[in-house]
């Protein structure tokens, strides 16, 4: 039964009947209908953990207050959120209070300032100063977990949306909780670092500054920075991510929420790997006789010179409109030339697998829809015949 076809349920939230599907939980029906219910541990993709209690909405007929990540819908059920409720608001007042009793006052100098859940919260559900007196509890700061993320254990909610991610989805189980109450905090084995490759995927899961990256720690602000919808160019599985701009220049990547395609997962190599795309790691201009010209001295150098390719190699990271240029230029001007796709393929693990493609070729799809033969036994006998010099004059089309 598809989605469209679920049995529906219909129910009332703050006095608006709503209808919702069937087994599904009143955070799920609100959030289809747009109604704001504030949550730190639920995540869609991760099992209900149920643990930060911050959820909490009034089901008429319940004895007590019920967390809307756990509570399924049921027909004619009537729900009261923060909105209409005083109960519900006191409720939520006061976990963000026992919530806030041992974090730090790190807005300042935190990462995640700007962008932090807690913060948010903080003004919106309780905004009001701290009554505890005592000492707070002290904890790991900026503790490595692993070579891409660093812990700050005081931030720390204890969510366990990091845990989970590492247990439920990578499999791999790097993270866990130790100690007890207020001691509780999130460790790795000594000998097992977190490390898997989709390990920079729990910063992004982390709603407060607990986790951050390591490469990335006092980069920029992010109300610096300008925020841009792209897909990464790093295979062909075309994961959606957010890509954060100041000055014209990547500064940070994550990943940005489809179901279809990488839930709000991001492998390390994409995450990771925008350096190659800097400006000072990218082409500006040419070589003539082994001197820097600019990109107009080398056409006008070249229109010079009277020669003919015999052989073409062709990037698969080429965007459609380079393919169609390149067919044309071929089929038109260069006429009997033979044509490769640099194409390869590598080997995967299991974690790999979960997003990323066996090839390296963001588009070799576009290739094929252009008519180029693209696999790897008919780029290595392109590399055959160049290494066998067979071809006086090669023509490479793209950076990598």
């Amino acid at each position: 039964m598809s989605a469209d076809e679920k049995e529906m349920v219909t129910l009332t939230i703050d006095g608006r009947e709503i209808q919702a599907p069937k087994g599904s939980t009143i955070l799920q029906a609100a959030q289809r209908a747009g109604i704001e219910i504030p949550h730190y541990c639920y995540h869609p993709h991760l099992s209900i953990a149920g643990n930060c209690r911050i959820c909490q909405v009034e089901v008429t007929g319940a004895p007590k207050m019920m967390i809307a990540c756990h509570t399924q819908v049921q027909d004619g059920m009537e729900v009261k959120t923060h909105a209409t409720s005083s109960a519900v608001k006191a409720a939520q007042a006061a976990v963000m209070e026992f919530i806030l009793i041992n974090h730090p006052l790190d807005c300042t100098v935190c990462d995640q300032a700007g962008h932090c859940k807690l913060q948010d919260y903080h003004y919106e559900y309780n905004a009001r100063p701290s009554r505890f007196l005592e000492e707070k509890v002290h904890k790991v700061k900026a503790e490595p977990l692993g070579p891409h993320v660093i812990l700050d254990g005081e931030r720390c909610i204890m969510c366990t949306r990091c845990i989970r991610f590492c247990d439920e989805v990578t499999g791999t189980s790097e993270l866990g909780m130790i100690n007890r109450g207020d001691r509780s905090m999130i460790a790795v084995s000594p000998d097992r670092p977190l490390d898997n490759p989709l390990s920079g995927t729990v910063v992004d899961l982390c709603p407060v500054g607990a986790l951050t990256h390591r490469d990335w720690r006092f980069n920029t602000r992010i109300w610096y920075t300008k925020q841009v919808d792209s897909i990464c160019p790093g295979c062909s599985t075309g994961c959606n991510v957010k890509v954060a701009v100041r000055d014209n220049k990547i500064v940070g990547v994550k990943a940005r929420l489809n179901d279809e395609v990488n839930k709000e997962w991001l492998c390390d190599e994409g995450r990771y790997g925008f350096e190659r795309f800097l400006p000072e790691n990218r082409l500006s201009g040419g070589l003539l006789e082994g001197k820097e010209v600019s990109a107009e001295e080398a056409i006008t150098a070249l229109s010079k010179l009277d020669i003919k390719p015999s052989l073409v190699f062709l990037s698969p990271d080429l965007l459609l409109e380079d393919f169609f240029i390149a067919k044309k230029f071929i089929e038109n001007v260069l006429k009997d030339v033979r044509v490769y796709v640099a194409y390869r393929e590598r080997s995967l693990s299991d974690v790999e697998k979960i997003l990323v493609s066996p090839d390296y070729a963001a588009n070799f799809k576009g290739a094929e829809y252009f008519g180029f033969t693209v696999s790897e036994e008919n780029y290595n006998e392109g590399l055959k015949e160049l290494a066998a010099g067979k071809a006086e004059h090669v023509l490479l089309v793209g950076e990598r």
